[in-house]
């Protein structure tokens, strides 16, 4: 080989090798880097994950606020349980104190319940415990009543028939602003149970009557805790007072079919006689609408002026008849009138009044009871609930409405 042959045979050696450190060298070459999650020096996303997370402030205990008597009318009822609240705050225990010191009585949940009522016109202390052992206390003020409302419970009898609804006659009209807080503190409790509600039939007219009639043999308990509760702008109920009734064990349906001439007798859904029979004559029909018997007498004196008919007119009368039963407070009545019964079973000559024989009457009377459901159809004149106890003239929602308390 020729020294010059020599020399470039060195040169391309030597850029063979550039050639190949080169190569190792370029970034593009490179292999991939390390993760992050390895590295000696962590990026900011990594450090800040790592940080300790701070505890939140604990939020701060809510203060039991006042104590805060509830009451039906602006002074309270002395029967009624002292109701009350402390927001944000747990009560354990109540009691209460008055002149004569502390008054026995029961705490139950917000509320505590004095064993006989309150004295009227007294100042009392209401003390009341929290579970952390704070106490906190309200003054109470009962009722300073002025004179007195009266009332009756009517028809407290045993054996009623299963159309007699509780009834309450007070002796002065009741103002609409005054009903509802005494329907709240008359109590009804019926064996076995019925739904059941309190309507006014007239400003002096409460009454309770269940959805449907009574199921036959039915116990009702009242209970009225009307002690201080006001009636009208100047008048309160002084009295509390526990009254009950019972219903028979027949449930007895009278239908009485106007325009047909028949009285039907339905008892425990089945007919048990009908009879024919006669009422109002033209200009005095008849009413139609459900009805109760009111009243009962073996022997009555009619007379026609007890229904504005003046005596000595062409259609009156003063009868002696048997076995007289009211249905309306205006004059109807189911009696004997052995001098229809001509017409009985074939027209109407009465005025107003069912007419049956003698014998049928009898038979009838001996069987009903006062609040006996009697059903009149067939007539388009129609009774009004003030004619007599309308209570079953309403559809159960109709009836409802009649609540002022509803």
């Amino acid at each position: 080989m020729t020294l010059r042959s020599c020399v470039a045979a060195m040169l391309t050696a030597l850029v063979l090798i550039g050639a190949s450190s080169c190569a190792r060298t370029t970034p593009e070459s490179a292999p991939p880097i390390a993760s992050e999650s390895v590295s000696a020096t962590p990026s900011a996303t990594a450090s800040a994950s790592l940080s300790p997370t701070p505890s939140p402030e604990p939020s701060p205990t809510p203060t039991a606020g006042p104590l805060v008597v509830s009451t039906s009318q602006e002074a309270a009822i002395p029967a009624d349980p002292v109701e009350f609240t402390v927001e944000n705050g747990t009560v354990v225990a109540a009691t209460l104190k008055g002149a004569a010191g502390e008054v026995p009585g029961a705490y139950t949940e917000n509320r505590w319940t004095p064993n006989e009522p309150l004295q009227f016109n007294a100042e009392y202390t209401l003390t009341v415990t929290l579970d952390d052992g704070q106490t906190r206390e309200a003054t109470i003020r009962t009722v300073n009543p002025g004179p007195e409302a009266s009332f009756k419970v009517l028809y407290l009898f045993d054996g009623v028939g299963v159309g007699m609804p509780a009834y309450v006659k007070f002796d002065h009209p009741v103002g609409e602003a005054y009903r509802a807080e005494i329907e709240k503190h008359a109590f009804v409790t019926t064996e076995p149970a019925q739904e059941g509600s309190w309507g006014w039939l007239s400003d002096t007219e409460l009454l309770w009557r269940p959805k449907e009639y009574w199921q036959p043999g039915t116990k009702v308990k009242l209970h009225f805790s009307w002690n201080g509760v006001q009636a009208t702008d100047s008048t309160w109920l002084r009295k509390t007072l526990d009254a009950d009734f019972s219903v028979g064990d027949v449930s007895r349906v009278i239908k009485v079919d106007i325009a047909n001439h028949t009285t039907t007798v339905v008892e425990n859904g089945e007919t048990v006689n009908s009879f024919p029979s006669t009422t109002g004559k033209s200009g005095f029909i008849t009413r139609s609408g459900t009805k109760i018997i009111l009243e009962k007498s073996d022997s009555m004196q009619m007379s026609s002026e007890t229904i504005n008919i003046p005596s000595g007119s062409g259609e009156s009368y003063d009868l002696n008849v048997k076995w007289a039963m009211r249905v309306t407070w205006t004059g109807e009545f189911i009696h004997a009138a052995p001098w229809s019964v001509g017409s009985q079973g074939k027209e109407n000559v009465s005025h107003g009044c069912v007419g049956l024989s003698t014998d049928n009457a009898g038979w009838l009377y001996s069987r009903t009871n006062i609040g006996d459901v009697v059903e009149f159809t067939g007539s388009d004149r129609m009774m009004e609930p003030s004619e007599g106890i309308g209570v079953w003239l309403y559809s159960w929602e109709e009836w409802q409405q009649l609540s002022a308390a509803s």
